[in-house]
């Protein structure tokens, strides 16, 4: 299959994949989405009281009954916005583009690898299908990285935050200027600093306290972040011993940095294995071809050889990506 017959049978799935998605997304024809389906509901339980209230006559139990049953019958489900989207993800990492940007770079990556390993290496359609992946592997690898970065800046400073406040709440100072005061300590660039000074700044400037304190680190992608926050909104409104709870969030952090480092070890070993293998098949490779360089040049030059080669790569490059993944640990 020639490259211009390739490149159009991707812009036809990509459009296949955007109008299916379109249309699922309450775009298609006549308003089957989710915004025809919540004006559907509301009709029906307007038209339901109308139809209860026509005579102006007192509601009975039944047509109050009837009204309920109508309003939980078409209830709209709530969905859930956990998800880390590449919208958040982005925001973890400070990269200041928009998503289509990062599908674009992505798309860009995937078309330049496949252009030039499909004219040049000559590889066969398999291969060239795993070419158009590369784009997603690499600009993911890279948006993660980047958010670990900030994820351990943050976490490497986090539990001594949270003692040393404890400590100070317990001497009888105001939250917030124990907050102030436990940063003071810490080194330039630390990320904690950064963010306690941003809050204060913010109230400085007259931003509602409530504001202030729940934008606290909020581009930090940490588990143990939204538990400070809510700890310390709820001190400031009901009151409270504050110092308590941070202690034992201070206490639970510091076991979830354990376990994840004792989860790293163990799978450090099994990813080490990985590339120890990989290292001895190269090493095999130049010394074989070292020793009889017509066996690895003429296995190449060979149609049938070169099909083997390119399904032993492609197993190897599967075998890594699957590793990784599965001995991925999330925060």
């Amino acid at each position: 299959m020639s490259l211009p017959v390739l490149i159009v049978a991707m812009l036809i799935v990509l459009l296949g994949v955007a109008a299916a998605s379109w249309v699922l997304l309450g775009g298609g024809v006549g308003g089957q989405g989710v915004q025809g389906h919540v004006r559907n509901n509301m009709k029906a339980i307007v038209a339901s009281q109308r139809h209860d209230d026509r005579d102006n006559r007192p509601k009975s139990k039944e047509s109050r009954a009837s009204i309920f049953d109508t309003a939980k019958e078409n209830t709209v489900q709530k969905t859930s916005d956990s998800k880390l989207t590449i919208q958040k993800r982005l925001k973890y990492s400070q990269w200041k583009i928009a998503p289509s940007a990062f599908y674009s770079m992505e798309a860009l990556i995937s078309l330049l690898v496949f252009s030039i390993t499909s004219v040049t290496l000559q590889l066969n359609i398999i291969m060239q299908v795993m070419t158009l992946v590369i784009g997603p592997i690499v600009m993911n690898a890279i948006l993660d990285r980047a958010m670990n970065k900030r994820f351990k800046a943050f976490d490497a400073d986090y539990p001594q935050f949270l003692l040393s406040l404890v400590g100070l709440l317990k001497t009888g100072m105001n939250p917030l200027g124990a907050i102030e005061a436990s940063c003071k300590g810490m080194e330039e660039g630390s990320l904690i600093k950064a963010e306690v000074e941003m809050m204060l700044e913010r109230l400085r400037y007259g931003v509602p306290e409530d504001a202030s304190i729940g934008a606290f680190a909020e581009d930090v992608y940490h588990p143990e972040i939204e538990l400070f926050v809510q700890a310390l909104l709820l001190s400031r409104r009901v009151g409270g011993t504050l110092s308590d709870t941070l202690d034992r969030l201070a206490r639970q952090v510091r076991k979830r940095q354990y376990f994840r480092k004792q989860a790293h070890a163990a799978v450090g070993m099994q990813r080490g294995s990985i590339w120890f293998i990989i290292g001895i098949m190269v090493a095999l490779e130049i010394y074989l071809y070292l020793i009889y360089p017509q066996a690895v040049v003429g296995a190449m030059q060979d149609p049938t050889g070169w099909q083997v080669w390119q399904g032993g790569i492609g197993v190897i490059l599967l075998g890594i990506y699957w590793v990784r993944k599965v001995t991925n640990i999330r925060v």
